[in-house]
C-alpha cells in the first residue's frame, strides 16, 4: 500500500498486516509502538514492514516511490500522486472515499469537494478508505469516481454523491 500524508491510514493498514510505503514525514515501525496516538489502546502491533519516503514534488521521484504499490491513498500532494498513479496504472484514492482507476474518470477531471475535517470525520474517513481498499483487493464492489462517499457527521450521515465533472 502507498499512503501519502496520513499516519492513521498507514497504521490501520499495518494493523491489518499490509506492507506500507509511507510518504510524508519520517515514519518507522517503532513509531507505531511508541506513539500513543497510534498505540491502539493496548492492542498488539503486528510485525509489519513500513518503508518511509520524504514527500517530494518531482513526478519522476514520486513514480519511483509508489512503484509496485497495489493502491495509493493520498491525503497530501494529491495532484502529483494522482498523475503518477494514472501513468503507472495504480488505483488512486484521494482524501475522501472513491477510487480513480486508470481506465475511468481522472482525478483532475472532477471538482474536488471541500470537506471540513475534524478528528472524528478524519478517523471515520481513514477507516472507510482502508475498508474500501480491502474490498478492492478482494474483488468486491467498491466506490469508483465519479461516485464518492463523503463523511459529514454534522448531519449524522455519510453521503454518497456524484462528483461534478470539470468539463
Amino acid at each position: 500500500m502507498g499512503v501519502v500524508g496520513s499516519r492513521l491510514t498507514a497504521e490501520l493498514f499495518v494493523r491489518k498486516g499490509f506492507t506500507v510505503k509511507y510518504i510524508g514525514d519520517f515514519y518507522t515501525p517503532n513509531d507505531t509502538k511508541i506513539d500513543v496516538t497510534l498505540s491502539g489502546c493496548g492492542y498488539d502491533v503486528p510485525d509489519a514492514y513500513i518503508i518511509s519516503y520524504p514527500l517530494v514534488d518531482d513526478l519522476r521521484e514520486v513514480k519511483r516511490q509508489i512503484k509496485g504499490c497495489d493502491v495509493v491513498i493520498a491525503h497530501k500532494s494529491m495532484e502529483i500522486f494522482s498523475k503518477a498513479c494514472y501513468d503507472l496504472g495504480i488505483p488512486f484514492m484521494p482524501n475522501f472515499i472513491t477510487f480513480f482507476l486508470p481506465d475511468s474518470v481522472r482525478f483532475w477531471e472532477v471538482e474536488i469537494p471541500t470537506i471540513d475535517y475534524d478528528a472524528l470525520i478524519y478517523t471515520v474517513t481513514c477507516a472507510l478508505q482502508v475498508n474500501e481498499t480491502v474490498k478492492l483487493l478482494k474483488g468486491e464492489e467498491v466506490t469508483i469516481a465519479p461516485k464518492a462517499i463523503i463523511v459529514d457527521l454534522k448531519d449524522d450521515l455519510i453521503k454518497v454523491m456524484n462528483l461534478k465533472m470539470l468539463r
